[in-house]
């Protein structure tokens, strides 16, 4: 991970009692806290970014506990459908296969339900369960206009790196064991989410062009690397964590991200608030 400056240790996300400082900010709404930090983060604008330098290499290399485990999930359950013929893409092999998968259907309290399908490799409809139930939460807590779009949720055994598509999610065991105990598991289901529900609406849109080119800079190497692939799913998150959970990004790198991104954080916010409800 790349700052520009030092970021913020933990001891500025918790008070010395270990809560979240939130609980101590004013109440406002998202919008109102957007431009609150807009206009004290203009002033950072010119020292934020230098040249091809970035504050961070990607979402996945940051500290910021977003999405926390025990915040409120919309998941109820697992209705095992048994086994079943899928298309699943399998970055070990960088190959789609039909495979005769393990199939749940996640239902939640509102929205539609989605398909969880595990690999065969799996072996046993426990083990299979087992670990279906490690991103079924984490799916629960997605806005539901990031939610909605998901028809499949795939998993793999193996440790590459998770990857979405209209529809469509797929993750590896080992690399969401490491996620977890990195508190990012959470976040790394929004960013695929935004693949899977945003990208073929809004990724390449004239909309989505015009805030890019407004900002005219990214608050991650990954992004700048891959606009119209990857911009879209990394600011969805740090707009996010501005927008509806303010005091867990620490206030100076909260600063950086709303100086960097005002015009991308200006359009999710108006992407979310076309749904009545995008949790909290």
């Amino acid at each position: 991970m790349r700052f520009s400056r030092q970021p913020a240790g933990i001891d500025h996300v918790l008070s010395s009692e270990g809560t979240d400082r939130a609980a101590t900010w004013p109440q406002m709404t998202p919008m109102t806290f957007l431009i609150f930090f807009v206009i004290g983060a203009l002033f950072l604008i010119p020292t934020v970014v230098s040249g091809d330098e970035y504050p961070y290499d990607s979402t996945a290399d940051t500290v910021f506990d977003i999405i926390r485990e025990d915040d409120p999930s919309t998941f109820l359950c697992l209705d095992y459908r048994g086994r079943e013929t899928r298309q699943m893409w399998d970055k070990r092999q960088n190959n789609e296969f039909y495979l005769n998968v393990f199939l749940f259907r996640a239902h939640f309290s509102e929205g539609p339900t989605l398909d969880i399908i595990l690999n065969p490799e799996f072996q046993t409809e426990n083990e299979a369960r087992t670990e279906a139930m490690r991103y079924a939460k984490g799916l629960g807590q997605l806005p539901m206009i990031l939610r909605q779009g998901i028809r499949q949720f795939g998993i793999h055994k193996g440790d590459k790196g998770f990857h979405g598509g209209p529809g469509k999610i797929f993750m590896y065991q080992d690399k969401a064991s490491l996620r977890i105990t990195q508190r990012h598991l959470e976040e790394s289901i929004m960013h695929e989410s935004v693949h899977a529900s945003l990208d073929a609406a809004y990724a390449r849109s004239s909309v989505w062009r015009a805030a890019q080119s407004s900002d005219d800079a990214f608050v991650t190497r990954y992004a700048a690397e891959h606009p119209d692939q990857e911009d879209l799913a990394e600011s969805v998150l740090f707009a996010y964590g501005l927008l509806f959970h303010p005091g867990r990004i620490p206030p100076v790198d909260s600063e950086v991200i709303a100086a960097i991104m005002p015009a991308r954080i200006a359009t999710i916010s108006e992407i979310f608030a076309s749904q009545q409800s995008v949790g909290s």
